[in-house]
């Protein structure tokens, strides 16, 4: 029978995926404990039809040695975790579940934009230490409706902070090689380059999948070619900043503040200058929660393991291995 096999999760319960995958005539099966390595999904899913992913790495090796797979589904959008290339060489489906938690991340993207606006996280860090009134160091604070926010990407969760920070007030700008220009003008926001958007934002937010051209995309030369004073959102993922060169421009000035859900290491080692600092807003990669969105992410997920077993297009498909049309036997 083929077999869905869920290399890692982090779910209190696997039974409503198992429910959707064996419902459809298909085995479902979890590695315990989780696969952290590419060794350890090659040693434990040798009879995988399809992989359900969460952090494990799936490289063209461990493809290679799972002579059964046919597709491989992420729990999430992200997909950094596996090797796109590798998939299409092999013509193996890889899917993700587009539609998780896009509310979610625009809403806490905005929280670390208004927050760091305000000066929110310098006023109560200096509260907290006996301090009380305005700092110097916080000053000027304009109007929002008197800021250009920059947004890098802008994909689905971008245009959803465009649409939110636009009621108030923010001057939206966007750069996205792969949108059309329509994109952007219906989504309230002008279309810019790159550079162009690090020159001329007071506020820029990532919004990038991480490649590797957009890895340390905001570096000690970008930052140099940004607005003296400009406070940087990221809710993406964590090495699209250098995070030394970042350190040392919210050290300097050169960067007024940062809101940082994502990091290059995860956790955050507990060395790590940013804790200790007034101006850094810092979340625990907790942008994607919420109830709701938790509920509905091994479901999403579990609808494109089966539909590829069944021979279908998933919903997310990100490599459509067109040769698995009808259902393994």
């Amino acid at each position: 029978m083929p077999k869905a096999i869920i290399t890692d999760h982090t779910f209190d319960s696997l039974d409503p995926q198992k429910n959707i995958i064996e419902s459809a005539g298909f085995a479902c099966e979890a590695i315990s404990p989780n696969c952290k390595t590419e060794e350890d999904v090659i040693r434990t899913c040798s009879d995988a039809d399809v992989l359900l992913v969460q952090w494990a790495p799936v490289t063209k090796r461990a493809m290679q040695s799972l002579p059964k797979l046919r597709g491989i589904v992420r729990y999430g959008v992200g997909v950094n975790n596996l090797d796109l290339d590798g998939a299409r060489e092999l013509g193996i489906t890889i899917a993700n579940v587009p539609t998780y938690c896009l509310e979610e991340v625009s809403d806490h993207t905005l929280a670390l934009l208004l927050s760091l606006g305000r000066r929110i996280p310098q006023d109560h860090f200096g509260i907290t230490h006996g301090g009380w009134g305005i700092q110097p160091e916080m000053l000027p604070i304009p109007a929002f409706r008197d800021l250009t926010l920059g947004l890098i990407g802008f994909g689905a969760i971008a245009r959803l902070v465009a649409k939110k920070a636009s009621a108030f007030g923010f001057r939206i700008i966007a750069s996205d090689p792969y949108q059309e220009e329509q994109i952007f003008k219906s989504n309230g926001a002008e279309k810019y380059d790159l550079d162009s958007v690090f020159r001329s934002a007071d506020m820029i937010s990532l919004h990038c999948p991480l490649l590797a051209e957009t890895k340390h995309l905001v570096n000690r030369d970008s930052i140099n070619t940004m607005r003296k004073g400009v406070i940087i959102i990221n809710t993406s993922r964590g090495p699209v900043i250098n995070e030394p060169d970042l350190i040392e421009a919210l050290q300097d000035g050169r960067v007024l503040a940062a809101g940082l859900d994502v990091f290059e290491q995860e956790p955050l080692p507990l060395n790590n200058p940013l804790r200790s600092m007034s101006n850094v807003l810092l979340t625990s990669h907790a942008a994607s929660v919420s109830t709701r969105a938790v509920k509905l992410l091994p479901i999403k997920a579990a609808e494109a393991a089966r539909d590829i077993l069944l021979g279908k297009r998933p919903e997310g498909a990100m490599v459509w291995a067109d040769r698995f049309t009808a259902p393994a036997q």
